[in-house]
């Protein structure tokens, strides 16, 4: 299993040297959905929807004095890997678009003062962040609704996670 990497923000940083305290009893007995003890885990891709879910996940975390954590999923696709140059044009572009989206959170979550970190992740995105819910033991996750008619239609990131996800979730609109 892949160990999630996370930059975390001088906040963040001194939080969790109090959480390393704790022991492994008071860490399993912390129960999911739970508002105080944990963070906020939002999905950013850089679409409208999901740039208004940061910043009220980033609000959120504010109002409930914990943390935000973003995460951005690099989802690969076929197509480019039939052609070589395309494949590294479609990784950097991948890149400046996670650097983007966890800016973007940063800033947000600056702006009211609130601990942060970001995650990079690749795969499928519903695993993927459903995986890092269940690891991190998020209070809730914070989607964008989806903006494309097709994915309204046969089913979304959002609505599959809220399915499937081991926490509260809410989609922003």
């Amino acid at each position: 299993m892949k160990k999630h990497r996370l930059k975390l923000s001088r906040a963040a940083e001194e939080k969790s040297t109090l959480t390393s305290d704790m022991t492994l009893h008071q860490l399993s007995s912390t129960e999911f959905g739970t508002v105080a003890p944990d963070s906020v885990l939002v999905a950013v891709d850089l679409s409208r929807t999901s740039l208004r879910a940061a910043d009220y996940a980033a609000g959120l975390a504010c109002r409930s004095g914990v943390d935000v954590v973003g995460v951005y999923v690099r989802h690969h696709n076929s197509l480019p890997l039939g052609t070589p140059g395309l494949s590294g044009y479609a990784q950097v572009a991948e890149t400046d678009l996670a650097q983007e989206a966890g800016d973007y959170l940063a800033e947000s979550a600056e702006r009211l003062g609130t601990a942060h970190s970001f995650a990079v992740l690749d795969g499928s995105p519903v695993a993927a962040i459903r995986r890092l819910a269940r690891d991190l033991r998020v209070s809730a996750l914070v989607v964008g609704a989806s903006e494309h008619w097709a994915q309204r239609r046969f089913g979304s990131l959002a609505v599959r996670l809220a399915r499937t996800a081991p926490c509260p979730v809410i989609i922003v609109p």
